[in-house]
């Protein structure tokens, strides 16, 4: 059991409207002072953002909540503490580092931290996602620099862990839905690009892909699955996959090869981010359930990434200031 390191400090907030994303738009700024990169990379339906910040020694934990309030914390003793996930009631998870070796933490919506490894995850083990309700998804290994086998976490404890069958590479899985419907990357033992995998409830587990390199990156309470690939011609593309199977690949804005989407909500829209061909600049991006893409970039910014996109379409990231500074934000498009 691990006790939380927490302060509330006087981070300093900043209004600035959007740019190409619709008249109104607003984002705050998330600025911790001493830090070198701050990046919120989940956010639930009451708006809360939660993410980390690295200053001159380590990465920390923040949450953040729509009235202001800006809370700092770290795991007891831990050298790094990453924070992935936030369930509906404001408790985040997360992995922390201690003695070179990854764990999994809990902070309550009361600020109290309780630890956690899987039974066989000598080796280290690191949540990668959670749904609403505190079902946590990651990936443990059996033994320093083995091969990665993922696990399911439900709310009390216990935890489940399982295989893909004939990918001797190993598995991870990344997001859970409100059916426990999981969604991940499996690698066979000879091949170089990750398959995505979706495992029901029940345990039966389907692959898809393989004709292109699958990152998978989130899944929504209908199964659908949201994530980026690589064609064979290396043009990096989105993908969405619904739960019957049907799976759409779309490109970026503009004849831009590389697009990464990193987000989905209830109502299939998607949010991520695409580079630009022109330029060296990143931009984000809104695509709503009918294929329209939006892009999305911070006021005076020169990149922009959006990691986590809520049901009432309300978004988190990053973005990169004129002099290199990299900031976090909360945004309602």
């Amino acid at each position: 059991m691990g006790r939380a390191i927490q302060t509330a400090i006087a981070a300093a907030f900043a209004l600035a409207t959007l740019l190409c994303s619709g008249a109104g738009a607003t984002v705050v700024t998330f600025e911790i002072p001493g830090a070198r990169v701050v990046t919120s990379v989940a956010m639930n339906d009451k708006g809360q953002v939660t993410g980390s910040y690295l200053d001159s020694s380590a990465y920390h934990g923040f949450l953040w909540h729509p009235d202001g309030a800006f809370v700092t914390f770290d795991v007891t003793g831990a050298r790094q503490t990453v924070p992935v996930a936030i369930s509906a009631s404001g408790v985040i998870t997360g992995y922390y580092y201690l003695n070179n070796v990854a764990a999994g933490f809990i902070r309550a919506a009361d600020g109290s931290i309780s630890t956690f490894t899987v039974p066989n995850g000598q080796g280290g083990t690191a949540p990668l996602g959670a749904n609403r309700q505190g079902w946590i998804v990651g990936v443990y290994g059996r033994a320093r620099g083995r091969i990665p086998h993922p696990f399911l976490r439900d709310p009390s404890g216990e935890t489940v862990e399982f295989k893909v069958r004939n990918f001797l590479g190993g598995a991870t899985a990344v997001a859970v839905n409100r059916s426990q419907t999981i969604a991940g990357v499996a690698f066979a033992q000879t091949q170089y690009h990750p398959s995505g995998f979706v495992r029901t409830a029940d345990g039966h587990i389907t692959l898809f892909g393989p004709s292109y390199a699958a990152s998978v990156t989130g899944i929504n309470d209908d199964g659908t699955i949201v994530g980026w690939g690589t064609l064979n011609d290396d043009q990096q593309v989105g993908f969405v996959r619904t739960s019957d199977g049907t799976l759409t690949t779309f490109a970026a804005p503009n004849g831009s090869t590389q697009m990464s989407a990193t987000g989905i909500n209830n109502a299939g829209t998607i949010a991520g981010s695409f580079e630009d061909n022109n330029n060296p600049i990143t931009h984000g991006f809104i695509r709503t359930a009918d294929g329209t893409i939006t892009p999305f970039d911070v006021e005076g910014s020169v990149n922009t990434q959006i990691f986590a996109i809520n049901n009432k379409g309300a978004i988190a990231g990053i973005y990169t200031n004129a002099d290199g500074v990299i900031f976090g934000f909360a945004g309602t498009p």
